[in-house]
């Protein structure tokens, strides 16, 4: 069959999914004719990641050679014009998608989305499968979280309620055989009038997978920045599932709903990791990697010393890895050092004890946290911190408890994001206790939208004051702070510090 794999993520240059590549793997392996359309692509979606960036990460040099032939190539095969070096297209995504359909005429449209594009990619599918008639099956955190929307929506016949690496490829069977896909686990569908809702298959065993297929990316998406240099980077997925339970993240909730189907949180073999990487990277040409693991310091400190033995002599390759700081210690982190790793990136996330504790369910000292960035400082590895503000029984001291917090940890770069109180997610139903809108829907991450959660103890002017200013507090001397208060709402204060920020970066 012919399968388009459509990217509905309108968040920029750079965002590559893990699960669109593995599923182009799994299909290209049925014997599936396959193609993909990118949001990604396009200009217009990216211009709140690029002011993202500006505030908190560094400026990094590009080359343009390299991506300019890599671009070159991978356009001129598939008969498009080449963008600049560094530019995505301009062109009209609606416009560009009816050509796509014209051209390759899919049977199928496979659709993965997060809650945030759902209802964007469905209006934006309507039309189109009224037109060409093709089949759509939507998979992604959305229909796993939220089946009874995501199954609602006219333009949508399937769902993949599961992990869909065997979802995926029985349905495409049955499809492409007249047959009914009704039988097949983890799928809800819609079928010659009749709706059928089947509970979740057993989870994937990570050594039955191939290695994903970055062929129908444009190499654009590849070269990311990473501490004033620019790499071509491959995120990969070492283990899959997390062992921890943070209530903004989905992770708790995927664990109930798959209990009984297998371990949660599975790990590769280490051979069989290798000879993926080893794949990818003949393949593409990757120079950096970006383990994607929800806590790589989770992983057994046995299997790691094999891992970093056997990755030090095949691959060799810089990488980073995302860590919780009290799975952090000393024997693991001498051991990613001699392994090559480059930076830890971990979630102080609230440096209010209580929020963190009660709110976030991370159940951690300060003292612990400060611990992990100290320790890994020791051995040389830069550090990332992540962090949320616009917590439920947040107010403008506790904020100033995170910012204190990134001070004490002192690490090498950081970032702030707004909570963004997904359907689904355990804060979300506090978000509500607080005031939210049960009906209320994450449509952007962009600021300039407006907050989507306001705490009771802080106002909404303040609380995205506060956001932009999180730099500042963190990285000036406290005499500047006075300054750094008036740029909250000044705007003419606020450029003329975040220019000296930038120097500073």
């Amino acid at each position: 069959m012919k399968v388009a794999f459509f990217n509905p993520s309108r968040s920029g240059q750079g965002n590559i999914p893990l699960n669109i590549p593995l599923l182009i793997a799994v299909a290209r392996a049925g014997g599936h004719e396959t193609r993909l359309f990118d949001l990604g692509d396009y200009a217009c979606f990216d211009q709140e990641s690029q002011a993202y960036a500006q505030i908190f990460f560094k400026e990094a040099g590009l080359d343009e050679a390299r991506v300019a032939a890599e671009r070159a190539a991978f356009h001129g095969a598939a008969g498009l014009p080449t963008p600049g070096p560094a530019q995505l297209r301009t062109s009209g995504h609606a416009a560009d998608f009816r050509r796509f359909l014209e051209e390759f005429r899919p049977q199928v449209v496979a659709l993965s989305s997060m809650t945030i594009d759902y209802a964007f990619a469905c209006d934006f599918l309507a039309p189109f499968k009224a037109e060409f008639g093709f089949t759509v099956v939507a998979g992604g955190i959305h229909a796993i979280l939220l089946p009874q929307e995501a199954i609602a929506p006219p333009a949508v016949d399937f769902i993949c309620v599961g992990e869909g690496e065997n979802a995926l490829p029985q349905l495409l069977a049955a499809l492409e055989a007249g047959q009914s896909p009704a039988g097949v686990a983890g799928l809800w569908g819609k079928w010659q009038g009749q709706e059928f809702r089947n509970p979740p298959a057993p989870l994937t065993h990570l050594a039955s997978l191939p290695a994903p297929d970055f062929s129908l990316y444009d190499p654009i998406h590849f070269f990311r920045p990473f501490d004033g240099s620019r790499y071509k980077m491959l995120n990969y997925e070492l283990s899959r599932g997390c062992p921890f339970n943070c209530t903004y993240c989905v992770n708790g909730v995927l664990k109930a709903k798959y209990k009984g189907l297998g371990p949660y949180h599975r790990v590769k073999p280490v051979e069989k990791s290798m000879a993926e990487l080893e794949e990818l990277i003949t393949r593409y040409g990757f120079d950096f990697i970006r383990f994607w693991d929800e806590s790589f310091t989770a992983l057994r400190t046995d299997y790691l010393e094999r891992y970093a033995a056997a990755y030090v002599r095949r691959i060799g390759l810089p990488f980073l890895i995302y860590a919780r700081a009290e799975s952090v210690s000393e024997d693991k982190v001498k051991i990613l050092k001699d392994m090559g790793c480059r930076t830890f990136a971990m979630g102080i996330e609230s440096g209010n004890p209580l929020i963190r504790r009660e709110v976030m369910n991370r159940h951690m000292s300060d003292n612990t946290i400060i611990k992990a960035f100290h320790l890994v400082a020791k051995y040389g590895i830069r550090t990332s911190a992540y962090n949320i503000i616009g917590l439920p029984r947040e107010d403008r001291a506790a904020i100033f408890d995170t910012i204190r917090l990134n001070r004490a940890a002192a690490p090498s770069s950081f970032s702030v994001t707004l909570l963004e109180p997904y359907k689904g997610t355990p804060i979300r139903q506090m978000c509500e206790d607080e005031g939210l809108d049960p009906a209320y829907e994450v449509t952007t991450t962009s600021i300039n939208a407006g907050v989507h959660f306001t705490p009771r103890g802080l106002g909404e002017a303040e609380l995205k004051g506060l956001f932009r200013a999180f730099p500042l507090y963190v990285k000036m001397p406290l005499t500047r702070w006075p300054e750094i208060a008036r740029a909250e709402s000044d705007d003419q204060e606020y450029q003329r510090l975040m220019a000296e920020y930038s120097r500073l970066k």
